[in-house]
């Protein structure tokens, strides 16, 4: 399902990227989901995990978990359950007539689609209402600065940027964007600006930051 309009991140991209700077860095940034401890997570107090799908659990379109992580997200889904969930900028909102991609998502994945009416770097009440936590609580994974790790931040998730899974079947206007966001985080962390400070967040949660060396 190719992805329309995105009005939030149309609105929110002058904010951020002239105003809110911080709000596009991540906590970290890292080549996958391997490189997250999922074991540390827990132990520091969150409650849940929030997903985007294509390039970050799945190749583009595809509704199977990448092999490269197949794994490691089993030890994810282990130790979190259901407090795991997919938020999609296609799946699950109004472009998704009768919500079909985000139900055959879930029978494929085994995993929740929240609906959402409102794209990131909006859409935060699904969350909510879903993991009925704070969102503090919450870790954000993603592989897109201005939808992905933006919407994370902006609520006070913990975020994690990962690299594309896979360059087979990826929207190139999409690859341009986010060579384009890539660029971008470099310059802001050159410029030394961090992500927002975050209550729970732990260096050694991470295996390998990609920040920590200039990625």
């Amino acid at each position: 399902m190719a992805q329309s309009f995105n009005a939030q991140g149309v609105l929110y991209y002058p904010i951020v990227r002239y105003f809110r700077k911080e709000l596009a860095v991540p906590h970290f940034m890292v080549e996958n989901l391997s490189k997250i401890d999922p074991e540390k997570l827990k132990f520091y107090g969150f409650k849940g995990l929030v997903f985007d799908k294509d390039n970050t659990l799945t190749a583009p379109y595809v509704n199977q978990i990448h092999s490269s992580i197949e794994k490691e997200f089993e030890d994810y889904k282990r130790i979190f359950g259901d407090k795991i969930a997919i938020i999609s900028n296609s799946a699950g909102t109004k472009d998704d007539k009768n919500y079909k991609d985000a139900i055959q998502i879930k029978n494929d994945l085994g995993i929740n689609v929240l609906r959402h009416n409102q794209k990131k770097p909006g859409g935060i009440g699904s969350v909510i209402d879903y993991f009925g936590v704070e969102p503090n609580e919450l870790v954000m994974f993603g592989d897109r600065v201005f939808t992905d790790i933006v919407f994370g931040n902006r609520y006070g998730m913990l975020t994690v940027h990962v690299a594309l899974l896979s360059k087979e079947n990826d929207n190139k206007a999409a690859a341009k964007i986010r060579d384009y966001e890539i660029r971008l985080v470099k310059k802001l962390v050159a410029q030394g600006i961090n992500a927002p400070k975050h209550n729970m967040f732990h260096s050694d949660i991470c295996i390998e930051n990609l920040l920590d060396r200039g990625f």
